[in-house]
C-alpha cells in the first residue's frame, strides 16, 4: 500500500475517481493509496464501456488537467511507444483553461517584483491575450515606451504540478510493472518529462532559451529573436520584446498583405535546420502560434520553453541514417542502431533487417519533393516500437519537432517538401565538417583528450597495481553456460589422465621387458607382456572416446 501526504490526499482521491470512471481499475488496484476510500464502481457506464481504449484515455486526461494534458502532447507524438490508436486521440488534446483572476495576476507580480504593475508599465492590458496551462501572457507598454508581452504565472501552479508529478511516478511504476515485456522504460519517460515542466515552471530558463537563440540568429536577416528584458523579468514573471507581425496560423493575413507565404514557409524550414545541424539546439514546439510572420522573407520564434538538444552522437546517428538510406546501406544502419546502443536483447536483428530493407525499398524510388518526412518519421518510429528498438529521447524530441514544423509549413505552402531541405542541409552540415578550421578545432580537442589520458593512464595502471598487490581484483563472467564448460573441462582432465596412465604403462612395460625382470612366457616378462595388453585397451578406449567427442561437437 501507497501512503501519500496530507497534501496530495484530495488530489489523489480525485485522480483515483477519475481512472475508475474511465475503467482504469488495474491502475486504482495496484496503487492501492493509504486513506483513500473508493466508493465509485468498478464497472464503468455504458457510454464509457462503448469507447475505445485510446478514446477513454484522452478523456480521462482530458478530465485530470493541465499536467496530464501536458505530458498527453508530448506522448501523441511518441509513435515508437503507443499503439497509433491511442496516438490519434492524444493529438486531439488542447489546453482548453480558464483564465486566472486579475487580483491573482497582481498579487503574483508584486511578490516576485516588489512593485505594483503601474510602477512598471506605462500601460497594461487587464485581458489576457492568451492563458496556457502555467501562466498567462498580457500586452503592456514599459516606461520607456517598448511594447512587450508580459507572462504571469498561474497561482500556486508549482504545488500542483509537483502532486500531479508524484501521482505520475506512482502510475509510471505500474504501468512498467503491467507491460513487462516492452523495452520502454516509462520511469525514465515521466522523469523526462517531469524535468521539462518543472523547467518550464522557471521563467528565467525560458529567458536564457531566447537569449541562446538570439546569439545563433543575430546576424541572420531572415529570422528575429524577441529581446528579454530581464530588470522586470523573475522566476514567476517574464517580460519580453513584442512581435510586431503576423502569427503564420493567419495565412489569409499574410497573403492580403502581399508577403509570399512560400518563402515564408523555406525560411522557417531552413532556420530549423541551421539549429539542429550548426548547433544542436532547437525551438521543440514550432507550432503555428509560435511563428511570426514579420515581412516578405522574414520570421520570428516565440516561446522557449521547450528546447531540444542535439548531441554529436545522436546527431550523426540521423546523418548516418540519412546517407545510408539513400545507399540502401541496410548493414549501415544496424551498425549505427548498435553503437547507439538501442537495439536490446529482446530485438530480433534479422527481423530488423527485413523491415528495414522493406522501408528503404519503399520510399527508395520516390522523388524526394514527394517523400513525406512525417509520414516516414512516424513509420520508422512504429517499426522500432514493433522491433523493441529504444530510440534516445533527443530523437522523439527532434521527430515530434519536424513533424510539427512540416505541419506548419504545409499550411503556408501545399507542397512545401522538408526532405529537400534536409537533404540539401545535410550536405551543407558534412561540408562544414570538413573545413579546416573545423578539422583544426577537432584536432586541437583530440590532441588535448589525448594529452589528458596520457596523464591518466599511469595513475590508472598504478591503482591496477595495488588492487592486484592486495587480491582485490574480482572478475566476472556472465552467461557462458557454466555446466558445458564444466563438463568440458572434466572430459579434458580424464583424458588426460588416462593419456599420462598409458604414457606409463608403455614406458614401464618397456623397462620390464627390456630388463627381462620376474616370470616370462617364451622368454619374454609376463608383467611386460599384460602391461603392453593394458596400454593397448586404453589407447583404443582413449582413440575412440576422442573420435566420438569430434562427432558429437559437429
Amino acid at each position: 500500500m501507497i501512503k501519500t501526504g496530507y497534501r496530495n490526499l484530495k488530489r489523489s482521491r480525485n485522480i483515483m475517481q477519475i481512472l475508475l470512471k474511465y475503467g482504469f481499475s488495474f491502475l486504482v488496484e495496484k496503487l492501492k493509496i493509504d486513506g483513500i476510500a473508493y466508493k465509485m464502481p468498478l464497472t464503468p457506464n455504458k457510454e464509457i464501456q462503448n469507447m475505445s481504449t485510446g478514446e477513454r484515455v484522452r478523456r480521462a486526461i482530458e478530465e485530470l488537467g493541465p499536467t496530464f494534458v501536458k505530458l498527453g502532447q508530448i506522448m501523441s507524438t511518441r509513435t515508437d511507444i503507443l499503439d497509433p490508436d491511442i496516438i490519434e486521440e492524444l493529438s486531439k488534446l488542447q489546453n482548453n483553461v480558464k483564465c486566472f483572476d486579475i487580483k491573482a495576476a497582481r498579487s503574483t507580480f508584486i511578490s516576485e517584483m516588489g512593485l505594483e504593475i503601474e510602477e512598471v508599465f506605462n500601460d497594461f492590458n487587464e485581458i489576457p491575450i492568451g492563458a496556457a496551462s502555467i501562466g498567462q501572457a498580457y500586452v503592456a507598454k514599459l516606461k520607456n515606451g517598448k511594447d512587450v508581452i508580459v507572462k504571469i504565472q498561474r497561482p500556486n501552479i508549482e504545488n500542483i504540478i509537483k502532486s500531479d508529478l508524484e501521482m505520475l511516478q506512482l502510475i509510471g511504476k505500474v504501468i512498467e510493472e503491467y507491460y513487462k515485456e516492452t523495452v520502454v522504460d516509462f520511469g525514465e519517460v515521466i522523469e523526462e518529462f517531469s524535468v521539462t515542466i518543472m523547467r518550464e515552471l522557471d521563467y528565467t530558463f525560458e529567458a536564457r532559451n531566447c537569449e541562446k537563440f538570439r546569439e545563433i540568429f543575430k546576424d541572420d536577416i531572415n529570422v528575429y529573436i524577441p529581446k528579454v528584458y530581464w530588470n522586470v523579468s523573475s522566476k514567476k514573471i517574464l517580460v519580453m520584446e513584442k512581435i510586431d507581425g503576423i502569427s503564420v496560423s493567419n495565412i489569409n493575413d499574410i497573403k492580403s498583405i502581399g508577403w509570399d507565404t512560400k518563402a515564408i514557409a523555406d525560411v522557417g524550414a531552413m532556420s530549423f535546420m541551421k539549429q539542429v545541424f550548426f548547433y544542436g539546439f532547437f525551438h521543440a514546439d514550432p507550432h503555428p502560434g509560435n511563428i511570426f510572420a514579420i515581412g516578405n522573407n522574414k520570421i520570428a520564434f516565440i516561446d522557449f520553453g521547450i528546447v531540444g538538444l542535439i548531441d554529436n552522437i545522436t546527431l550523426n546517428f540521423i546523418t548516418d541514417i540519412f546517407f545510408a538510406s539513400i545507399n540502401k546501406d541496410v548493414d549501415k544502419i544496424i551498425d549505427s542502431l548498435i553503437e547507439l546502443d538501442a537495439i536490446s536483447d529482446n530485438t530480433n536483428v534479422r527481423k530488423l533487417r527485413e523491415e528495414i530493407s522493406f522501408f528503404i525499398h519503399y520510399y527508395y524510388d520516390m522523388p524526394i519533393k514527394m517523400i513525406n518526412l512525417t509520414e516516414i518519421l512516424n513509420e520508422f518510429m512504429r517499426f522500432s516500437r514493433k522491433n523493441k528498438v529504444k530510440l534516445p529521447s533527443q530523437f522523439s524530441l527532434l521527430a515530434r519537432a519536424i513533424i510539427t514544423l512540416e505541419g506548419t509549413a504545409k499550411k503556408l505552402n501545399p507542397d512545401f517538401a522538408l526532405s529537400t531541405i534536409v537533404k540539401e542541409f545535410i550536405k551543407e552540415f558534412y561540408l562544414n565538417k570538413f573545413k579546416p578550421d573545423k578539422i583544426l578545432f577537432k584536432s586541437k580537442f583530440y590532441i588535448e583528450q589525448a594529452l589528458t589520458d596520457f596523464k591518466v593512464i599511469p595513475k590508472q595502471i598504478k591503482l591496477l597495481l595495488r588492487h592486484l598487490e592486495k587480491n582485490e581484483i574480482k572478475f566476472t563472467i556472465d552467461e557462458i553456460k557454466f555446466t558445458n564448460l564444466e563438463k568440458e573441462i572434466n572430459n579434458m582432465t580424464n583424458k588426460l589422465a588416462v593419456s599420462l596412465i598409458l604414457s606409463s604403462t608403455i614406458v614401464g612395460s618397456s623397462m620390464i621387458i627390456t630388463t627381462k625382470t620376474g616370470p616370462s612366457i617364451k622368454g619374454y616378462p609376463i608383467l611386460g607382456i599384460v602391461g603392453f595388453l593394458i596400454a593397448t585397451v586404453m589407447g583404443m578406449y582413449l582413440t575412440i572416446s576422442i573420435l566420438i567427442s569430434s562427432r558429437n561437437k559437429r
